[in-house]
């Protein structure tokens, strides 16, 4: 996608490439699930926030849960206009205050963005990372995160209850690599 996409329809792109025949304008449910798999969540939390997205977003008929991307009105994303030092790192609570500005609705997504994006270890998201997620660039990096064992999501941010089994059940099934043992192979 070009540098002339709105940054929410970047976003909706690391879903919509997920198709073994990738059409980059369309996001059907299965490609939502595997996007949110790779992202680390666990299976149900994966599940429920695909379906979420595609029922607030279908816009391809009436029983149809495909979304379109360029005809989603939506083009900032919540957290447009927030503004972040990307050298600074922030608490869940510093991030939801800076959201105030965009309402109930930032706040939200201010929470949301810090459950996937911030350090396992630390508790803090990077500013650079709110930026890219602003740019709609983000998810890709949080993919790349989530391949290894390293960053591995707590279960209260959606994380997998079972690390090792989560892998391999979702290697197997739905063919994403995400929290990987390196010393082990399948």
């Amino acid at each position: 996608m070009t540098t002339q996409t709105p940054p929410f329809h970047r976003l909706l792109s690391f879903y919509s490439n997920r198709s073994p025949t990738p059409d980059t304008q369309t996001i059907r449910l299965q490609d939502s699930l595997h996007g949110n798999l790779a992202l680390g969540l666990d299976f149900p939390v994966a599940l429920a926030i695909a379906v979420g997205r595609h029922l607030y977003l279908k816009n391809t008929g009436l029983f149809s849960l495909n979304i379109h991307v360029p005809s989603v009105s939506t083009t900032q994303t919540l957290l447009d206009g927030v503004p972040v030092e990307e050298k600074e790192s922030y608490s869940c609570s510093e991030l939801v205050q800076l959201a105030a500005q965009n309402g109930w609705a930032g706040r939200a997504d201010a929470v949301g963005l810090w459950a996937l994006a911030a350090d396992v270890g630390t508790g803090r998201i990077e500013g650079r990372d709110v930026v890219a997620f602003q740019r709609g660039t983000l998810l890709r990096d949080i993919e790349a995160r989530r391949k290894d064992r390293s960053q591995v999501l707590p279960l209260w941010r959606g994380g997998p209850i079972s690390v090792a089994g989560h892998s391999w059940v979702v290697g197997r099934v739905f063919g994403v690599e995400v929290y990987r043992d390196e010393g082990k192979r399948d």
